[in-house]
């Protein structure tokens, strides 16, 4: 790992900051800090282009909503090579992210995984029981006047076996959350937790997860092997009447056979935060009452905007001190 010279970097911050003006201040009386505001994609490439031949560029701070037509790709970097060493962004996911071009060219991509996963985690909770007992049909049914027309008993929470796909923090969290409503939990990750991790959680093969859950939380990052992991080949697999939640990202589902197995009642009902072609929504999603839907909404709280820019900040900090991010999505220096 090469060490980071302890000379003036220049970090080029794009997007409205909120919540750190005063720390990026601090930061500027040692380093060079340009900004660039939120614009179409377009606009924000021409003034990264612009900086670029103005002056070397070391660190790209995303601030979140900025560069929203994704992906942020090499048309985005190529032109801050081959200074820039370190992109930090804001936010869990990164398939937005061209992290294989940045590792190529030796530079870091951190994100913000601490700062979301309370929020995200408490959404999903609150989807697996409005998804259990049929919130959004309820409230539906008394806005037109029906009150408890087409309604029947839904799930006891002390009955049901919450399957977490993904017992990283968020899945943590969400296991602990839920089990305060009595809810029993298993899990699947790539690999068993220490027992000290799983909180009461029994770790279980992903086809059992599929057989025994009553409800299955999606907690996973997309990756080409999660790309379409719930198809029709996946819904076959389980038995008729089960819940499904995804606070993760949308393309996980193939929202296409999702739909096929809610219209054969593999599905009972659906609780969605992402959407596979967001913003759009499936059509029958959007008119099903048996689908609660909330617009990518899950991290969207006053103290996680604040949280999200400083773990993003101390990002660059920790590079400026250390030569790695904290939290680094990949790693290239790896040899």
């Amino acid at each position: 790992m090469p060490s980071v010279a302890q000379l003036s970097k220049t970090i080029l911050v794009v997007g409205e900051v909120q919540a750190i003006h005063d720390d990026l201040t601090r930061m500027s009386q040692r380093h060079t800090i340009k900004y660039i505001p939120n614009n179409s994609r377009q606009q924000i490439i021409k003034d990264i282009k612009r900086i670029a031949q103005e002056t070397r560029v070391d660190i790209l701070f995303f601030m979140d909503g900025s560069l929203k037509s994704k992906p942020i790709d090499e048309e985005v970097f190529a032109p801050l090579l081959p200074h820039l060493s370190l992109v930090s962004g804001i936010g869990c996911g990164f398939d937005h992210m061209a992290v294989d071009y940045l590792e190529r060219n030796q530079v870091f991509y951190s994100n913000t995984p601490k700062a979301v996963s309370f929020p995200t985690a408490t959404t999903a909770s609150m989807l697996i029981l409005q998804t259990l007992r049929a919130a959004s049909q309820a409230e539906l049914g008394i806005r037109r006047g029906g009150w408890r027309d087409g309604l029947t008993p839904t799930p006891d929470t002390r009955e049901v076996v919450v399957g977490i796909l993904g017992m990283g923090t968020i899945g943590k969290l969400v296991c602990q959350q839920v089990q305060a409503f009595g809810m029993q939990v298993i899990y699947h990750n790539r690999r068993p937790l220490p027992r000290e991790e799983e909180f009461g959680a029994q770790y279980v093969s992903f086809e059992e997860l599929l057989q025994y859950s009553d409800v299955i939380s999606i907690h996973c990052p997309l990756t080409p092997q999660s790309r379409h992991l719930f198809s029709d080949d996946t819904f076959s697999k389980m038995r008729k009447g089960m819940f499904l939640v995804n606070t993760s990202r949308g393309s996980v589902i193939d929202e296409e056979a999702l739909v096929r197995a809610m219209e054969s009642k593999i599905i009972s009902r659906v609780g969605l935060d992402v959407f596979e072609k967001e913003p759009s929504v499936h059509p029958y999603l959007m008119k099903s009452e048996r689908a609660t839907l909330l617009p990518h909404w899950g991290t969207s709280t006053t103290r996680t905007v604040v949280d999200a820019e400083k773990e993003g900040l101390a990002n660059i900090a920790a590079f400026l001190a250390t030569g790695t991010p904290n939290t680094p999505v990949n790693n290239p220096f790896n040899e």
